[in-house]
């Protein structure tokens, strides 16, 4: 049995606010899990507006849209666990992320079942101060089991 959370991706030009992708992941969703994985592949990340042969390099992601399909991209290898599901899909731990360009940071939100109030709302270098428990977590591992980062 695993923990079930949910991932989204939300666009700062979005009014509606509705996530340009929802994804489900099956295992391994409380923070120390997923969050902390999540956290250390967003930390060194920018979303910028357009790009140049300077900005080809990993690192860089031309808005939010491109960055929730690099997220795919590098973190769904083999079937299962990692899965796109429809906005309001809620499990036991929700992730949203968020850019703040004026900062030129990302927030990360974590909400428990259907509970709106986070239980953390921060950087992603906030989030792995608070929940790294020095293992990591490889959404495509063939075993799913722990690693040492």
């Amino acid at each position: 049995m695993g923990t079930r959370s949910t991932i989204k991706f939300y666009d700062n030009h979005s009014e509606t606010q509705i996530p340009v992708l929802s994804l489900y992941n099956q295992y391994d969703g409380y923070p120390s899990g997923v969050g902390v994985s999540l956290a250390k592949w967003l930390k060194n990340k920018s979303v910028i507006n357009g790009f140049g042969m300077e900005t080809m390099e990993d690192g860089y992601s031309n808005g939010m849209s491109c960055l929730a399909l690099q997220f795919v991209k590098e973190n769904k290898k083999r079937i299962g666990n990692l899965y796109a599901t429809f906005n309001k899909d809620r499990q036991e731990y929700n992730y949203k992320v968020k850019y703040n360009k004026t900062d030129d940071v990302f927030v990360i939100e974590i909400c428990e079942s259907d509970n709106e109030e986070p239980i953390f709302k921060g950087t992603p270098g906030e989030l792995i101060e608070k929940y790294d428990e020095g293992v990591g977590y490889v959404w495509d591992h063939p075993n799913l089991v722990y690693l040492n980062l």
